[in-house]
């Protein structure tokens, strides 16, 4: 009987102390911790294209502010505004990861307005990659002095007859007037229209003489000065000579005009 009890005894420490259920457990762990992963990995890789990085590219309107910033300095001092177009590439260009630079030189010849082609030198990571050629329609303007009415052939321009206008160009060699200095205080060589810009080649110095004016004929030999009064036989501006009628004897002479009204024969 104690021999039994000691037999049951030594079986129950055996069975509390056994290894195994502990080994069990941690086999449940391992395979719950195998599975947590497997979890993780699955979502990690459905992750990943929405992770991976972004192409690199080349856009139509980078090269267009290239194109722009080298005309800004090809055109400086022309124009008042500067606009391109872009007509090739339209579509983006893919280039290498890194850092990207471009460099812009003209094709050939080809400058001033219109459609012109330039070289991309694209730069990646400090060092040229590749060239390609962009083609872009180009345009500018300018602030441009405009008459606010039709002036007549002769008509001196006041400050109240123009203005400042931005106006498109067609060509760089345009020599408009720019500055209300130009034309202020002088008279229009042929007539112009309102709302038109002011080309400097059809505004001219005011006639101080007209045709017909009674002006002052001076006439000076060493220190004697004499003054008689004369009829201008054309209209004249200040520096030129014309001809002119002595009203007393009736004698035509040809006179330097030296101010508004007044005509010096020299001897």
């Amino acid at each position: 009987m104690k021999s039994r009890r000691l037999y049951a005894l030594v079986l129950l420490t055996l069975i509390l102390a056994s290894p195994y259920p502990a080994r069990a457990e941690s086999v449940d762990r391992v395979s719950s911790a195998v599975r947590v992963a497997q979890g993780s990995e699955f979502r990690a890789m459905k992750r990943g294209p929405a992770l991976a990085p972004a192409v690199h590219q080349l856009h139509p309107d980078d090269i267009q502010r290239s194109i722009l910033r080298f005309l800004e300095q090809e055109m400086a001092g022309q124009v008042r505004a500067i606009h391109a177009t872009m007509v090739d590439p339209q579509e983006p260009i893919q280039v290498p990861p890194g850092s990207m630079g471009l460099t812009i030189t003209p094709h050939g010849l080809d400058e001033g307005l219109g459609r012109r082609t330039f070289h991309v030198q694209i730069n990646a990571n400090g060092r040229p990659w590749q060239t390609i050629d962009a083609t872009a329609d180009i345009g500018a303007s300018v602030d441009a002095v405009v008459p606010i009415r039709v002036i007549k052939v002769d008509d001196l321009i006041d400050a109240e007859d123009v203005t400042i206008q931005r106006i498109k160009l067609r060509e760089l060699n345009h020599q408009l007037a720019t500055n209300l200095n130009d034309v202020i205080g002088r008279s229009a060589a042929r007539p112009l229209p309102a709302n038109m810009p002011i080309r400097l080649g059809t505004v001219k110095n005011p006639y101080a003489v007209r045709k017909g004016d009674r002006v002052a004929i001076e006439a000076r030999h060493g220190g004697l000065s004499i003054q008689v009064t004369g009829v201008t036989k054309s209209n004249g501006e200040l520096g030129q000579s014309i001809t002119v009628a002595n009203v007393d004897s009736g004698k035509e002479l040809r006179a330097k005009i030296v101010a508004p009204g007044v005509v010096r024969v020299e001897y």
